[in-house]
Protein backbone atom coordinates (compact mmCIF):
# COMPACT_ATOMS: atom_id res chain seq x y z
CA UNK A 1 0.00 0.00 0.00
CA UNK A 2 0.95 3.41 -1.25
CA UNK A 3 1.54 6.12 1.67
CA UNK A 4 -0.99 8.00 -0.10
CA UNK A 5 -3.18 5.30 0.64
CA UNK A 6 -2.21 5.02 4.18
CA UNK A 7 -3.27 8.18 4.71
CA UNK A 8 -6.03 8.67 3.27
CA UNK A 9 -5.09 11.00 1.07
CA UNK A 10 -7.79 12.28 -1.26
CA UNK A 11 -5.46 13.16 -4.19
CA UNK A 12 -1.97 11.63 -4.87
CA UNK A 13 1.25 13.29 -3.55
CA UNK A 14 2.75 16.00 -5.73
CA UNK A 15 5.88 14.96 -5.94
CA UNK A 16 8.25 11.76 -5.54
CA UNK A 17 10.62 14.05 -3.81
CA UNK A 18 7.57 15.16 -1.20
CA UNK A 19 6.37 11.66 -0.59
CA UNK A 20 9.81 10.66 -0.39
CA UNK A 21 10.26 13.28 2.71
CA UNK A 22 6.28 12.56 4.10
CA UNK A 23 7.76 8.45 4.09
CA UNK A 24 10.78 9.91 6.24
CA UNK A 25 8.68 11.61 8.69
CA UNK A 26 5.74 9.26 8.79
CA UNK A 27 7.94 6.14 9.41
CA UNK A 28 9.96 7.97 12.14
CA UNK A 29 6.83 8.50 13.82
CA UNK A 30 5.70 5.07 13.67
CA UNK A 31 8.94 3.73 14.89
CA UNK A 32 9.17 6.68 17.63
CA UNK A 33 5.70 5.10 18.46
CA UNK A 34 6.98 1.34 18.63
CA UNK A 35 10.54 2.62 20.71
CA UNK A 36 7.93 4.25 23.37
CA UNK A 37 5.84 0.90 24.09
CA UNK A 38 8.74 -1.00 24.63
CA UNK A 39 10.50 1.56 26.69
CA UNK A 40 6.99 2.59 28.27
CA UNK A 41 7.79 -1.09 30.64
CA UNK A 42 10.79 -0.43 31.85
CA UNK A 43 10.29 3.35 32.78
CA UNK A 44 13.11 4.67 30.64
CA UNK A 45 12.25 6.77 27.95
CA UNK A 46 14.34 5.93 24.34
CA UNK A 47 16.26 8.92 25.24
CA UNK A 48 17.46 7.90 28.41
CA UNK A 49 18.03 4.71 27.17
CA UNK A 50 20.25 6.06 24.37
CA UNK A 51 22.28 7.92 26.90
CA UNK A 52 22.64 4.75 28.72
CA UNK A 53 23.81 2.65 25.43
CA UNK A 54 26.26 5.38 24.97
CA UNK A 55 27.98 5.53 27.83
CA UNK A 56 28.05 1.47 27.69
CA UNK A 57 30.12 1.47 24.57
CA UNK A 58 32.27 4.85 25.24
CA UNK A 59 35.75 4.14 25.24
CA UNK A 60 36.21 5.66 28.80
CA UNK A 61 33.34 4.64 30.10
CA UNK A 62 32.11 7.80 30.99
CA UNK A 63 31.62 10.80 28.43
CA UNK A 64 30.81 14.62 29.38
CA UNK A 65 27.49 15.97 29.20
CA UNK A 66 28.04 17.94 26.69
CA UNK A 67 29.11 15.34 24.32
CA UNK A 68 26.18 12.74 24.95
CA UNK A 69 23.88 15.74 23.55
CA UNK A 70 25.88 15.79 20.32
CA UNK A 71 26.19 11.90 19.50
CA UNK A 72 22.32 12.34 20.71
CA UNK A 73 21.30 15.50 19.10
CA UNK A 74 19.80 16.53 21.92
CA UNK A 75 20.02 20.33 23.19
CA UNK A 76 21.67 21.48 26.38
CA UNK A 77 18.63 22.10 28.10
CA UNK A 78 16.85 18.78 27.22
CA UNK A 79 20.06 16.71 28.05
CA UNK A 80 20.30 18.21 31.77
CA UNK A 81 16.68 16.75 32.16
CA UNK A 82 17.84 13.26 30.89
CA UNK A 83 20.76 13.21 32.95
CA UNK A 84 18.68 14.48 35.78
CA UNK A 85 16.14 11.85 35.93
CA UNK A 86 18.78 9.36 35.29
CA UNK A 87 20.73 10.04 38.60
CA UNK A 88 17.61 10.51 40.06
CA UNK A 89 16.64 6.99 39.47
CA UNK A 90 20.26 5.54 40.48
CA UNK A 91 20.98 4.49 36.67
CA UNK A 92 24.35 7.42 36.10
CA UNK A 93 26.63 9.31 38.25
CA UNK A 94 27.76 13.21 37.82
CA UNK A 95 31.47 13.30 38.24
CA UNK A 96 33.65 16.32 37.95
CA UNK A 97 35.78 16.32 34.76
CA UNK A 98 39.74 16.00 36.07
CA UNK A 99 41.42 19.07 33.83
CA UNK A 100 38.11 21.38 33.51
CA UNK A 101 35.62 22.47 36.32
CA UNK A 102 32.68 23.40 34.42
CA UNK A 103 32.38 20.27 32.53
CA UNK A 104 30.54 17.25 34.11
CA UNK A 105 31.32 13.66 33.14
CA UNK A 106 28.64 11.23 32.98
CA UNK A 107 28.82 7.22 34.11
CA UNK A 108 26.81 4.37 34.52
CA UNK A 109 26.18 2.79 37.62
CA UNK A 110 26.27 -0.69 38.23
CA UNK A 111 22.33 -0.53 38.00
CA UNK A 112 22.45 1.66 34.78
CA UNK A 113 24.82 -1.21 33.01
CA UNK A 114 22.09 -3.72 34.53
CA UNK A 115 19.16 -1.69 33.25
CA UNK A 116 20.51 -1.27 29.86
CA UNK A 117 21.77 -5.50 29.76
CA UNK A 118 18.22 -6.07 30.14
CA UNK A 119 17.00 -4.33 27.68
CA UNK A 120 19.54 -4.47 24.73
CA UNK A 121 17.95 -7.78 23.63
CA UNK A 122 14.73 -6.90 23.28
CA UNK A 123 15.67 -3.92 21.56
CA UNK A 124 18.28 -5.63 19.04
CA UNK A 125 15.24 -8.10 18.01
CA UNK A 126 13.00 -4.69 17.68
CA UNK A 127 15.57 -3.37 15.43
CA UNK A 128 15.61 -6.87 13.25
CA UNK A 129 11.94 -7.12 13.38
CA UNK A 130 11.88 -3.66 11.76
CA UNK A 131 14.20 -4.66 8.97
CA UNK A 132 12.46 -7.50 8.33
CA UNK A 133 12.38 -9.02 4.65
CA UNK A 134 15.29 -6.17 3.81
CA UNK A 135 18.72 -7.32 1.97
CA UNK A 136 21.08 -6.00 3.79
CA UNK A 137 22.17 -4.29 0.16
CA UNK A 138 18.95 -2.16 0.21
CA UNK A 139 19.56 -1.33 3.80
CA UNK A 140 23.23 0.35 3.12
CA UNK A 141 21.47 2.10 0.34
CA UNK A 142 19.14 3.54 2.45
CA UNK A 143 21.54 4.39 4.79
CA UNK A 144 23.18 6.31 1.60
CA UNK A 145 20.19 7.90 1.22
CA UNK A 146 19.33 8.86 4.73
CA UNK A 147 22.97 10.69 5.26
CA UNK A 148 22.41 12.32 1.43
CA UNK A 149 19.20 14.11 3.09
CA UNK A 150 21.03 14.61 6.40
CA UNK A 151 23.79 16.49 4.46
CA UNK A 152 20.80 18.64 2.50
CA UNK A 153 19.13 19.69 5.23
CA UNK A 154 22.47 21.01 7.20
CA UNK A 155 22.93 22.65 4.16
CA UNK A 156 19.38 23.99 3.85
CA UNK A 157 19.67 25.47 7.40
CA UNK A 158 22.76 27.12 7.29
CA UNK A 159 21.07 28.85 3.86
CA UNK A 160 19.33 31.55 3.68
CA UNK A 161 15.93 29.13 3.17
CA UNK A 162 16.10 28.61 6.80
CA UNK A 163 15.72 32.75 7.80
CA UNK A 164 12.78 33.33 5.13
Amino acid sequence: MGLGEELGLDKPIQTVEHESLLNIIYTGTMIARASFRYFQRSDLTDAQFNVLVQLKYASEKSLSQSALGRRLVVNKADMTGIIDRLEKTGLVVRRPHPNDRRVHMIAMTDKGEETVGSLEPGYFDGVQMLMAGIPKKDLRNLNKVLETVRRNVTQMLSSRWSAQ
